[in-house]
């Protein structure tokens, strides 16, 4: 049997989470949930969530549901509430809730809430506004898990935002979030021995305030790259368009550095909530769009922007006639969009940008893409970044096959095929004619009326992290 293995294979260890499998399973919206473990996305429709905007969901390294909640109420592996898991100082209208494993602990997880627009929901003065923090002890109740300590204050004066992302050590875990009236970032760092309370705080960017009578600049999505080196800030702005704010972050110190670019389009109504990287950190990808889900408008509809950090360039990429919400990376490579239309009945789907390393259209982003079992909503799962550091491609193949009608290597197809988003593969005869072609390589080729002999294969790939490039070999066809 002949082995191929994809150049780069000795630099796949660059983190040593990045096989794992802890972002598997999202569960957002009203019931709706996808489960990631066999690649391609399967509905779930068993979630207990009903809430408009952010959640967590966590997995084991294997891919077992744990826990998830939306801020307010912990629902555990088994869909039941968890012990103490109710009255969380989160909300529905919170953007980002968030959920972190303390570093080499399997049974102790910290709950990162934050009060909907700073104060506006719960009353100035009152004990639940701020970013808290609640602890999850998952070896108590038979493995159900129990919340032991619940809703401490980290920081009074919160926006809605919060993304997570590993230490340079690959071990600790900072968790950053931006403070209300002000340009401060605070980065909390998670260790062993627990939550250290005391930030590193960055000025940096624009002043998060109350503007036009409102608050809504404590909402839009927080995002770190993967590799931990850069920070986008979406803040909707509202009236006057929304920002999309691109800094450097040094991940060994938790400090945002320096401000790469300022993006603001200017676009009235509309306003910027949801943002995500690209997995190969050539793009950023960001909403423009309404908010609320109970709009129907053709002649303003929500967008879908790139942003090219190489020659600092913005295209539009995709429309959708209703709201664009949040942004999450997923496991397979994926760049999934909450959305929502209630008025024509279209918030049972979510949209999906299917290619995010590829330059403008090429993208491929896609409307109404996976109808969802429950509704859709603005929200979606919030992961810890370094979960979605890909590795590079891999393929095995082998070197002979014998479709003669047993059950024993009917079909030529990959041993190995991983970390893919895009393949094809075309088989040649020894005269250099094609005889096959395929976009479903998993699926391979079952040799057709093809005769016996030795024939040649190529294999065009796209790996999840960006990198391509080809690989070709023989396979001998025995009947």
């Amino acid at each position: 049997m002949k082995s191929l293995l994809i150049a780069f294979f000795c630099c796949v260890i660059l983190n040593p989470v990045a096989a794992q499998k802890q972002a598997a399973i999202w569960y957002f919206g009203e019931n709706a949930g996808l489960d990631f473990r066999q690649g391609s996305p399967r509905l779930l429709p068993n979630g207990a969530l009903k809430t408009e905007e952010g959640t967590a969901t966590i997995s084991d390294a294997q891919g077992n549901l744990l826990l998830y909640t939306d801020g307010v109420t912990v629902y555990n592996q088994f869909h039941e509430v968890m012990t103490n898991g109710t009255n969380l100082w989160g909300h529905f209208s919170t953007t980002q809730t968030l959920v972190v494993q303390r570093p080499n602990d399997n049974s102790i997880y910290y709950i990162f809430t934050a009060s909907p627009s700073f104060d506006t929901w719960f009353g100035p003065g009152s004990d639940s506004v701020g970013f808290h923090y609640s602890v999850v002890n998952k070896a108590l109740r038979g493995g159900a898990g129990e919340v032991v300590q619940k809703n401490i204050l980290l920081h009074r004066n919160t926006t809605e935002k919060m993304a997570a992302v590993f230490h340079t050590n690959g071990t600790d875990i900072w968790v950053l979030t931006h403070e209300w009236n002000s340009n401060r970032f605070l980065a909390y760092l998670i260790t062993e021995t627990g939550i250290n309370t005391s930030p590193v705080a960055s000025i940096k960017g624009s002043i998060l305030q109350k503007k036009n009578g409102t608050n809504a600049n404590a909402a839009g999505q927080l995002k770190i790259l993967p590799d931990g080196t850069k920070v986008v800030n979406a803040t909707p702005d509202f009236p006057a368009g929304g920002i999309i704010e691109l800094f450097e972050f040094d991940s060994s110190s938790g400090m945002v550095t320096n401000l790469i670019d300022r993006i603001n389009l200017g676009l009235q109504v509309l306003t910027h909530y949801g943002t995500e990287f690209s997995p190969d950190s050539r793009f950023v990808y960001f909403t423009v769009s309404y908010t609320f889900c109970g709009v129907n408008d053709p002649d303003q509809p929500s967008t879908v922007w790139q942003y090219s950090f190489e020659n600092k360039t913005l295209k539009q990429v995709g429309h959708y006639i209703g709201k664009l919400g949040a942004m999450q990376l997923g496991p397979d490579g994926k760049i999934y969009v909450a959305s929502c239309n209630d008025i024509a009945g279209e918030s049972g789907s979510i949209a999906v940008i299917n290619y995010p390393n590829r330059h403008g259209n090429s993208c491929n982003f896609q409307s109404k893409a996976i109808s969802t079992t429950g509704r859709s909503r603005s929200g979606l799962p919030n992961f810890i970044a370094s979960y979605f550091r890909f590795e590079d491609p891999v393929i095995d193949m082998p070197n002979i096959f014998t479709p003669n009608g047993d059950v024993y290597n009917p079909v030529f197809k990959p041993i190995v095929f991983d970390h893919m988003v895009d393949a094809d593969l075309t088989i040649f005869n020894r005269w250099g004619q094609q005889v096959y072609y395929t976009r479903e390589v998993k699926s391979g080729w079952d040799g057709d009326n093809a005769s016996e002999g030795v024939y040649y294969w190529l294999l065009r790939y796209e790996g999840k992290n960006g990198k391509k490039g080809t690989a070709k070999g023989w396979v001998h066809l025995l009947r």
